[in-house]
């Protein structure tokens, strides 16, 4: 659903509404108006977007109805019903010829999970629409707080290649930190930049009254002098900032003079050998490297929507231009935790087994468990790029998975409680079974059969699915005795029945395990089975004599 999409035509209606009924428009006409926009939608999903476009056109004067009124009537105000949209938006002025260069930049403090990897995807999907370029740029240059972990390149690699990225160019911005000391340096040199030894306390208290702090106004040679303090470490950690300047009347406090560079006193950092000791920060070293790497095209969540704000101070200062840059909302799966902090605590404290375990939304865990990178990239289009929150539907990213691995899927049947039953039969049986031919020799034929099933039983006779009816003898303990029936099949409950049985441990989406029963057959690791009446699954291990499968979905 394009919410943001809903809401302005909820607003369209709701001014033409208004303005052919005096001024006041009518919720119940709002919804069926929407409705029969979208008629794959349902009512109450419509619900919310016309009571807040109610309550927004109703409180205005009749003046502004008016002119909005005929803003909407001069573009041609009737609208289609919307019609699905397949594929990636498209852009105007890539379409024009602008080249396309598109980047992804996290914070390698851990591997990727479906929220960041949605920046990846749609950033190289849209490179490769326009024939364009697309980077990975590692924004290390947090040796403190998000501390950067061992070979980030091969980790993020193995998991960016298995979802369908091709990466053109990798950079580091460790590597790059004698680049942004030019930079600092220059800014300093033309008045835009200061260093500042107060109390972070007594600045934040200057600032948020719009004033500025003593530093501010220091010349630019000793702005300088104290920049290369900073650098040499005669300044020490906490004891100078350094800073652009900005707007001190920014109704945002957090675009005043937002800070360039900081010390560190003790950085752990992998790539860095310890002497390096001013660190930039992500907004100054994001937008440089923008620059420097000839980036057109940034996507991100919309928590740095104001990152365009702060950033662009630094591009006039240097007479750049800005690149086109879309926010969107923050991805939710499910219950998976989608948070690369709450992952790392989860793991140190012991709650999850790994980067890979199942209750996690990591791209290793989605492969883990079974999900295809095709049917991956077709939910994160389908979410698309609006400002709003995506919920991705489960059963919906389901049927996408199904598609793909239903007929690669051996059929088993799969029994929580099996239990035995024996019955004897004069004659060879020949049944087709998950796909199988299987023969059944004359003697005693030995099943396993639901527990569960069996007790559920309302009359003595049931019959052996696709085999034939059975009539129960003796109904006690774990092993039970029956004996033909015919092969009628009026009337009868039908039961799943397995002639040679395996254990199988099944890993479910919360983490619990549960040992059920398949039909013994020969597995391989990353193989996909479908498990009658429960859903798909991918074999984890096949070594031993239980097999360990996660559970993918239904």
């Amino acid at each position: 659903m394009d919410t943001e999409q809903i809401m302005q035509d909820a607003y369209r209606y709701a001014v033409k509404n208004a303005f052919e009924h005096g001024g006041k428009a009518d919720l119940g006409a709002l919804i069926g108006k929407l409705k029969a926009l979208y008629r794959d939608e349902d009512v109450k999903a419509l619900v919310p977007a016309a009571s807040e476009a109610i309550k927004k056109v109703n409180a205005m004067a009749m003046q502004d109805i008016e002119k909005e009124f005929g803003a909407f009537e001069a573009e041609g105000y009737e609208l289609k019903a919307k019609q699905g949209r397949e594929g990636l938006p498209v852009l105007d002025w890539a379409e024009g010829g602008e080249p396309v260069v598109t980047r992804y930049a996290p914070n390698p403090n851990g591997p990727p999970h479906l929220g960041n990897a949605r920046a990846a995807y749609l950033s190289f999907a849209y490179a490769k629409k326009y024939s364009g370029k697309f980077i990975l740029r590692f924004e290390d240059t947090d040796p403190k707080v998000k501390k950067p972990m061992e070979s980030p390149e091969q980790e993020f690699r193995t998991d960016l290649e298995w979802f369908g990225i091709k990466i053109d160019e990798v950079y580091f911005a460790s590597d790059r930190l004698q680049l942004y000391y030019d930079y600092m340096r220059r800014l300093i040199a033309m008045g835009k930049a200061y260093v500042c030894t107060c109390k972070s306390e007594d600045w934040k208290k200057s600032i948020d009254h719009s004033n500025p702090c003593p530093c501010r106004e220091r010349g630019n040679d000793g702005q300088l002098a104290d920049f290369e303090k900073m650098v040499s470490h005669e300044f020490k950690e906490g004891e100078a900032v350094l800073r652009i300047k900005t707007d001190l009347r920014h109704p945002d406090p957090s675009v005043r003079d937002w800070w360039v560079a900081r010390i560190v006193d003790r950085p752990e950092h992998p790539r860095v050998s310890g002497k390096d000791f001013v660190w930039p920060s992500f907004m100054f070293e994001s937008a440089v490297d923008d620059h420097e790497m000839g980036v057109t095209l940034i996507l991100r969540g919309q928590e740095h929507s104001q990152n365009t704000t702060k950033q662009q101070f630094l591009y006039d200062y240097f007479g750049w231009g800005y690149p086109h840059a879309v926010h969107f909302g923050r991805l939710s799966l499910g219950g998976m935790v989608l948070s690369t902090s709450k992952i790392k605590a989860g793991i140190a404290a012991g709650e999850y087994e790994g980067w890979d375990d199942i209750r996690l939304g990591t791209l290793r865990a989605l492969r883990r468990r079974g999900f295809q990178p095709a049917a991956l990239q077709k939910i994160l289009v389908d979410s698309g790029l609006t400002a709003s929150d995506a919920n991705i539907s489960m059963p919906k990213l389901a049927a996408y998975n199904r598609e793909i691995i239903q007929e690669r899927s051996a059929r088993t049947t799969y029994l929580m409680d099996p239990v035995k039953i024996d019955v004897p039969s004069h004659e060879e049986v020949k049944v087709e079974k998950d796909g199988k031919m299987i023969a059944l020799p004359r003697g005693m034929h030995e099943f396993y059969v639901s527990g569960e099933e069996i007790r559920s039983v309302p009359q003595q006779v049931f019959r052996l699915r696709n085999a034939y009816n059975v009539r129960l003898d003796l109904k006690e303990g774990f092993s039970l005795q029956g004996k033909f029936a015919g092969t009628g099949m009026e009337g009868k409950k039908v039961v799943s029945w397995i002639f040679e049985m395996m254990d199988l441990e099944l890993v479910l989406p919360d983490g619990r395990r549960e040992l059920g029963a398949i039909e013994a057959m020969e597995l391989v690791k990353g193989q996909h089975l479908y498990l009658e009446k429960k859903g798909f699954c991918i074999i984890d291990s096949a070594e031993g004599k239980r097999p360990v499968a996660y559970f993918t979905h239904e």
